[in-house]
């Protein structure tokens, strides 16, 4: 017949590409992506939440882990709260992406959005593309339920390259035009995270807007400056490059914007090992540094955690639909239009200095 009817995949491959959808993680249907250098555990039924991003020759996870523990959603009913705490009861940190919602809950068209609503804990539906030595490709699509949004995604890992490629469409399925926020929200943490991170990025603008994580800020509110400086409460100059240790007990958001070039990336020099994003720029026009470094009174954060989010977001502060409407940040979709972007996320190891991440996954 010269042709197979269908390729059969061999989800024992021990090398190369491989990836393996038959897990449950948590009470959780997962996906195992691996490369010769990235471990990814992604979870579709929870939001197709990225839970692990890790390097396998030094043995290190770069994202965060929150004190509440991985779970599924379904599994555990909140006891009555606003929007903000039946999130916070669900969220166990690493990296999680929203639409259309970024932030506090919102009103938007008669429909109440919660706190970083639609696509978070609610299962998305997945696929296996490719399976090969050479890359494999997963597929990951949800269906909003409050809005008419499709959102989907491909994963993918090429072999020999220590990077996760990301490529995203939208998808508008009605015929009234409307506003989104679209967010990804990596937080890197421990054991890669320590006061001898330096962060890397090109020329950009700095803003710091309000006091969002209580009163444990170290930065004057609502300035503007030049990267890597704003200005502290004691009206002296801080260099945002330096990471502070969890002694310093402050919690921090940073807004980074007019990006000469799309990207950044974070240096750990005691372990001469790295984590950085190389970004669309025509839909994420801000990165949100969120500085946990040590800080947080009370509810949530009780002083437990130390991290920092690098997170991507299409529109300006994290104060919800409504808000980014107003200050006119929202991003709009025409009536059945589609939106393409992508994402890029890259581990390296043994660089003094960053000068640029691109989207192939190279560092230079």
């Amino acid at each position: 017949m010269g042709k197979y009817l269908f390729p059969i995949q061999n989800p024992d491959r021990n090398f190369g590409c491989r990836i393996n959808c038959n897990i449950i993680w948590n009470g959780i249907q997962s996906v195992l992506m691996e490369n010769e250098f990235l471990q990814i555990l992604v979870h579709p039924e929870k939001g197709s939440e990225i839970s692990r991003f890790l390097y396998k020759p030094r043995d290190i996870d770069f994202l965060w882990r929150n004190p509440n523990r991985l779970h599924n959603p379904s599994h555990f009913t909140t006891s009555p709260c606003d929007a903000t705490s039946a999130f916070l009861d669900h969220w166990s940190g690493a990296w999680f992406e929203a639409l259309p919602n970024g932030g506090p809950a919102s009103d938007y068209r008669g429909a109440r959005l919660g706190f970083f609503a639609e696509t978070v804990n609610i299962p998305w539906e997945f696929r296996i593309l490719n399976d090969s030595p050479e890359c494999v490709v997963l597929a990951l699509w949800v269906r909003t339920f409050r809005t008419p949004f499709v959102l989907r995604k491909t994963l993918t890992l090429r072999s020999g390259i220590p990077a996760l490629f990301i490529e995203e469409e939208l998808t508008n399925e009605s015929p009234e035009n409307l506003e989104f926020v679209w967010v990804h929200h990596p937080v890197i943490g421990q054991p890669f995270l320590d006061e001898s991170c330096r962060i890397y990025c090109p020329p950009c603008k700095t803003i710091v807007w309000k006091d969002e994580d209580g009163p444990d800020y170290r930065m004057n509110l609502h300035q503007e400056d030049r990267w890597p400086f704003v200005t502290g409460l004691n009206n002296q100059k801080i260099d945002l490059s330096f990471v502070l240790p969890p002694s310093s007990g402050t919690m921090d958001n940073v807004y980074l914007t007019d990006f000469s070039e799309p990207w950044i990336g974070v240096l750990n020099n005691n372990k001469q090992i790295g984590f950085g994003l190389a970004f669309d720029p025509e839909m994420w026009k801000y990165i949100l540094l969120w500085q946990g470094f040590g800080g947080g009174i009370g509810y949530p954060w009780y002083h437990r955690t130390y991290h920092m989010g690098i997170e991507p977001w299409s529109s300006f502060q994290c104060g919800g639909l409504e808000n980014a409407i107003q200050n006119k940040s929202a991003r709009k979709i025409n009536a059945y239009q589609r939106i393409k972007s992508w994402l890029t996320a890259v581990a390296f190891e043994n660089l003094n200095t960053i000068n640029q991440i691109s989207q192939n996954g190279s560092v230079n």
